[in-house]
């Protein structure tokens, strides 16, 4: 775990002392903005470390003319990190030259993004003004703090992931939390009691920051988090009301649902005020900018519980093994065209369903694009030429998109009237209000195309943006330009005509401005009143006192142009920015559209069914597959299998050796169902399933080290978590347990286990297990079954059949599988002997 307060802060070391070309020392040693004396600092310094002295925690970059630049111990860190050169700049009296590292004004974010991916947090300090007092520093202050959680730019971010943002509150065991992804607008609230409920929450986040007005490291933060030490003061209940009020303009949270969630509205309070204090200039200095929506609450029972285990055992975003994203669940039946639709259908498998009705809405709503083939493949067309939505709105409301990012909308939001079309004989429920598109929607879309020119630069402050004929006074100022432009051209042919060089011409360098340019050859005989400005080697220089005067009537004519360009696209830009809710509401549409015509597509290419959603306990599946080990097998057709739960068969004993597929079985029984739950098709002959309340999988296990946790603990402990929270409208994939300890020990757990599981518990089951003495509890429990996964011997040969049938193997085939595996005949052949004679003491002590 991270935290803010391991930003680095070291001194100089004899390493920093960097040497100018005369071999002096050019940098002070042990100097550090906390300790230097103020009054002796320069100016621009002083200024520095005040402001410093108010952010200690965050690298603080200080724009000074077309870099932003960093001092002291920043100046140290960022080089390291960024691998830029570390320079130095004369502190002031005494002090002699302190450390300095910067980069270009134009790059700056791609920099910031950099050293937030380091887990740094950043303050930008920013002119704002253009031309300072008589006397004074031109004014500069704080007008960004970028921190892994509040970052919105583009390619700072997975398009397909959110970022999240979280604040909690906890008193004793109940805990108020609050998340939001500032670059889409999210924001969400929950309440609950169990500390343990809120680090399986965390787990499922990947949070990008985590804000905690504690002062020690909590036992419920995962070890890879990021989180940020604040005061409590914005998270007690008076200043969070105030900050939600404000930001939502209301009058009460009664419309928020957050009248008796305390904890919830601390925590979104808490949130709502970070936020404010990460855009500190005023016109930014109200969440609102950021287009958040107002907080979701959602509840417990709202969504398919899945602990951090199940998530890692079903591989459902990353492979268990070496945490790849190639080989997961979402990888395997991803087929969304959009950003928005990529995280969309992440959120639907980490929070399947509870509600039947619901799960229903979406498979109808796939059936319909699985019968509708030519719908679909035009739909899915249509979606590749949409743009990020949701974060382009956010970029505009916050003030920071560019003008290629207000192109980019324009495009797509002129595709959605398109969507609306191609939707309009699709009866589903859930198309009804998707293919209503919105016309203030079009009309945004119009005006952008009618302000912007097709391909915009990538700056928005030196011209070049904005079309013809759209603003009165910026067409008359390119008017005076033009009449500028011509006057030059005309005194090019003048002066080419006086100096008798048909070759002179007239041009403009961006540092000296317009000058004549003759050959070296006709250097001596120019006019005498020309004035030499430059001299290269082929070339002079030349300026006129007529080219001068023009000069500067031209640069101050482009200069107004250019910020009246820049006037004219803010303006747009703030009108977008007003749209953002309407804007993120089709974006969100769009994406759920995506969803669902993606698995529909795998739903009509690779033979999936709709399963039959009923009530009760029921868990019934005619060949099923597994949806990830289909799509990765090349040239080997995936053996289907059965399953059968529930209605007086609630737990199955599945016993058959090792590499033969118990654990793939339970995967996908796992995943089915949770396909099930989230809406989707499965890949399966027929099914009828019932709503599962959780999933709990145990499915192999690792040494817990930092823990000081052994494999057999590390089991236990996921074990004493299913049976203390397992209810009877759960369902319990277990793999090998109790084979970390002594034989008799492990089968002994391994019975009880099974035992509680089918006389207490009552959840539909699949116990996997070596331990074939376990089939005995078939014939003393009447809601278990015995099954096995066939294998087929031929002499010594051992054939892995995959295939799950009634029954219960006798033997466990483990030297076969050694033997398969490449362990030496000759320590095959002891096992086997050591075997035989294990097996007739155990008989003779019988």
């Amino acid at each position: 775990m991270t935290s803010s307060t391991d930003q680095p802060n070291s001194a100089l070391s004899d390493s920093l002392e960097r040497g100018n070309e005369n071999g002096e020392l050019s940098l002070s040693r042990d100097i550090s903005y906390s300790t230097v004396s103020k009054d002796n600092l320069t100016p621009t310094l002083k200024h520095y470390v005040e402001l410093k002295d108010i952010h200690p925690d965050k690298i603080l970059l200080y724009r000074l003319g077309d870099f932003f630049e960093c001092f002291f111990e920043d100046a140290i860190t960022v080089a390291r990190l960024l691998e830029i050169t570390l320079t130095g700049k004369e502190g002031g009296k005494g002090i002699g030259r302190v450390p300095m590292a910067g980069v270009p004004h134009h790059s700056v974010i791609r920099y910031c993004m950099d050293l937030v991916r380091h887990g740094l947090s950043v303050a930008l300090c920013d002119q704002v003004e253009t031309t300072p007092s008589k006397g004074a520093l031109l004014r500069r202050e704080i007008t960004r703090i970028l921190t892994p959680g509040t970052i919105i730019e583009e390619g700072a971010l997975s398009s397909r992931q959110n970022n999240w943002l979280v604040a909690i509150v906890i008193e004793g065991e109940e805990w108020g939390l609050a998340i939001a992804d500032v670059s889409t607008g999210e924001f969400r609230v929950t309440e609950r009691i169990g500390i343990d409920q809120l680090s399986q929450e965390l787990g499922k986040l990947e949070a990008a920051e985590v804000l905690w007005s504690g002062t020690e490291i909590p036992r419920w933060c995962p070890d890879d988090l990021y989180v940020k030490y604040l005061t409590r003061t914005p998270f007690e209940i008076p200043q969070a009301t105030a900050s939600l009020l404000t930001t939502f303009q209301l009058a009460s949270l009664d419309g928020l649902g957050l009248t008796n969630l305390k904890l919830a509205t601390r925590a979104a309070g808490g949130l709502i005020n970070y936020l404010n204090a990460t855009q500190p200039m005023p016109e930014v200095a109200t969440a609102a900018r950021l287009l958040l929506d107002p907080p979701n609450v959602y509840f417990n029972g709202d969504q398919l519980i899945l602990d951090t285990q199940t998530r890692r055992n079903l591989e459902l975003t990353r492979t268990q093994r070496n945490g790849l994203f190639q080989g997961s669940f979402l990888w395997a039946i991803d087929q969304t065209l959009t950003a928005m639709g990529g995280r969309c259908l992440r959120h639907w498998i980490e929070a399947p369903l509870m509600e039947l009705s619901l799960i229903e809405e979406r498979q109808q709503a796939i059936g319909e694009f699985v019968a509708q083939r030519p719908i679909r493949t035009a739909l899915r067309k249509l979606l590749k030429s949409i743009n990020d939505l949701e974060r382009l709105a956010g970029r505009a409301s916050a003030g920071s998109a560019s003008a290629r990012d207000l192109v980019n909308l324009a495009s797509s939001l002129k595709n959605l009237p398109t969507i609306g079309f191609i939707l309009k004989d699709c009866t589903a429920s859930l198309f009804l209000t998707l293919r209503k598109s919105n016309p203030e929607l079009a009309n945004l879309a119009t005006l952008i195309h009618e302000t912007i020119i097709e391909y915009p630069p990538s700056t928005l402050t030196e011209g070049g943006l904005i079309k013809e004929k759209v603003d009165v006074v910026l067409d008359a100022l390119r008017n005076q330009l033009n009449e500028q432009n011509a006057w030059l051209s005309e005194q090019e042919q003048i002066e080419r005509k006086n100096s008798g060089n048909s070759n002179l011409r007239l041009q403009r360098h961006r540092n000296f401005g317009y000058y004549l340019a003759v050959t070296r050859s006709k250097a001596n005989s120019v006019p005498k009143h020309w004035i030499r400005r430059q001299t290269l080697a082929n070339e002079e220089r030349f300026v006129t006192p007529e080219l001068k005067a023009r000069e500067g009537k031209i640069f101050q004519i482009k200069n107004l142009i250019d910020q009246r360009e820049y006037e004219v696209f803010d303006n747009l830009r703030k009108r977008v920015g007003q749209q953002g809710q309407p804007i993120r509401a089709a974006a969100r549409q769009v994406a759920i559209i995506d969803v669902i015509a993606g698995l529909a597509e795998i739903a009509a290419n690779r033979g999936y069914c709709c399963p039959k959603l009923v009530k009760g306990r029921l868990l019934s599946i005619d060949s099923g597959r597994h949806p990830v080990v289909e799509e990765l097998l090349v040239e080997e057709r995936f053996i289907s299998n059965d399953v059968h739960l529930g209605d007086g068969n609630d737990l199955i004993i599945l016993t058959g050796p090792n590499a033969s597929g118990k654990s793939c079985y339970l995967r996908q029984i796992g995943l089915l169902q949770l396909m099930a739950q989230m809406g989707s098709w499965i890949p399966a002959q027929a099914a009828c399933i019932s709503i599962t309340d959780r999933i709990f999988t145990r499915v192999g296990a690792v040494d817990d080290l930092a823990a000081g946790q052994s494999t057999f603990m590390v089991e236990m402990n996921e074990t004493a978590n299913i049976l203390n929270h397992a209810t009877d409208q759960s369902l319990i994939l277990l793999d090998e347990i109790g084979r970390g300890t002594a034989t008799f020990d492990g089968l002994s757990i391994a019975w009880a286990v099974a035992e509680h599981i089918a006389k207490h518990i009552r959840a539909r089951s699949i116990f996997a297990t070596h331990y074939h003495e376990l089939n005995e509890l078939a014939n003393s429990i009447n809601n278990v079954n015995n099954f096995q996964v066939l294998v087929q011997e031929t002499g010594e040969e051992l054939i892995f059949l995959h295939k799950v049938t009634a029954g219960g193997a006798s033997r466990s085939y483990g030297i076969e599988v050694a033997r398969l595996a490449g362990v030496p005949a000759r320590v095959v052949s002891r096992a086997r002997e050591i075997l035989k004679t294990v097996e007739n003491n155990t008989k003779m002590s019988k």
